[in-house]
């Protein structure tokens, strides 16, 4: 199963469009795991996180992708550790994986004209796990299951 780590920032339905992602923080991304990975233990000893937006930024390889980049507080920086030493202790392979722990830039990305503006409050209450390719289908997103924090 090819999953990732989210938290919406906007209400999202259940399943959703490759191309119609709700905005969101991605915690970790893409990632192969035999089965939904357990994590409400750690999920429990981190409160629901407040920040901002601080600044815009254009990510990707072609820096086309615009986001609304985020505060990088500790208790960001403390859950995204979190959630991959979880995954790492669970088998997933958190160490070939790219934007992680020092290279981790909490930000939101715009989805067409829907976009953060600096100085946006923004509130991180949960973290979703999100199916990549629910029934084998790429162009498709599913939300597997949400946790709160605390």
């Amino acid at each position: 199963m090819r999953c990732c780590l989210v938290a919406f920032v906007e209400p999202a339905p259940e399943e959703f469009g490759r191309d119609a992602w709700p905005l969101h923080v991605t915690w970790v991304p893409p990632f192969d795991v035999p089965a939904e990975p357990d994590l409400g233990h750690v999920l429990t000893a981190h409160a629901a996180i407040g920040t901002e937006v601080v600044g815009e930024a254009w990510f990707g390889a072609r820096h086309d992708v615009r986001v609304a980049e985020l505060a990088r507080t500790e208790a960001i920086d403390a859950l995204h550790r979190g959630l991959l030493a979880v995954l790492a202790d669970q088998g997933v392979d958190v160490l070939g994986m790219r934007h992680v722990r020092d290279e981790f830039r909490p930000h939101v990305s715009a989805q067409g004209e829907r976009v953060l503006a600096v100085g946006a409050p923004v509130h991180l209450e949960d973290v979703a796990l999100v199916d990549m390719r629910p029934d084998g289908d790429p162009s498709r997103r599913r939300v597997l299951r949400t946790w709160p924090l605390g």
